[in-house]
């Protein structure tokens, strides 16, 4: 059967907010409007209406009354947790592997600096070493000529940095463990040895893999 016009419309209009709310360019808590939205894509409201009820039900966003609709932080489990860590520990291998090949090295200063913010936050309650943290991988990610890889890294990136439930409990708990590693890699990075700074970033995402699955077991 011939699909419906305003299926097509109501399909294309949850596409292109998932889309924005999966790639982090629509960050939670952001609110978003249907007039906005059909503006956007030049049509009417209420295919974007039904899109926003979809996406409701998909506990992507929340609706408020006469308000729109707010952006809710993307919920992960361990195996989409696992399967962020492996592709960051691939594209991370790349990057290095690229940085080795031409011979660039990062500059550490910021770097540095984020680390010590991050060492200073460890111990609160707050997101604030979490939101050091994304800003630490968006200057490691610096030299990273290709832009689309550079993002995807990021969002995967940011999705393993959950703003509540039982990964970020166990995550909290593993910022000693993670000051650790990243420190470790600074080192290697200052050299530069960037065989070794690869594997550092392995063993360290593996290890916040390992303390997930052994929370989710107990």
């Amino acid at each position: 059967m011939k699909m419906s016009k305003t299926k097509k419309r109501e399909q294309e209009a949850y596409r292109f907010i998932k889309q924005k709310i999966v790639s982090k360019e629509w960050l939670p808590q952001k609110h978003i409007r249907e007039q906005d939205v059909a503006k956007q894509l030049e049509m009417s409201r209420t295919p974007i209406r039904n899109a926003f009820l979809q996406l409701a039900e998909d506990q992507l966003i929340e609706i408020e009354p006469y308000k729109g609709a707010k952006i809710l932080p993307l919920k992960i489990d361990s195996k989409a947790f696992q399967e962020r860590v492996e592709f960051i520990e691939l594209m991370t291998n790349h990057y290095f592997f690229k940085l080795e090949k031409t011979e660039k090295q990062l500059e550490l200063h910021l770097l540095k600096q984020l680390l010590q913010n991050m060492n200073e936050f460890s111990r609160a309650e707050a997101m604030d070493f979490e939101q050091e943290e994304w800003r630490f991988w968006e200057a490691l990610l610096e030299l990273e000529a290709n832009r689309y890889s550079r993002s995807m890294i990021l969002s995967a990136v940011r999705e393993m940095l959950p703003e509540e439930g039982k990964i970020q409990n166990v995550l909290s708990k593993s910022r000693l463990t993670k000051l650790k590693h990243y420190n470790q890699l600074l080192e290697y990075l200052e050299v530069p040895n960037y065989p070794y700074a690869r594997r550092e970033i392995r063993i360290m995402l593996n290890q916040l893999l390992l303390n997930i699955i052994q929370s989710m077991n107990e």
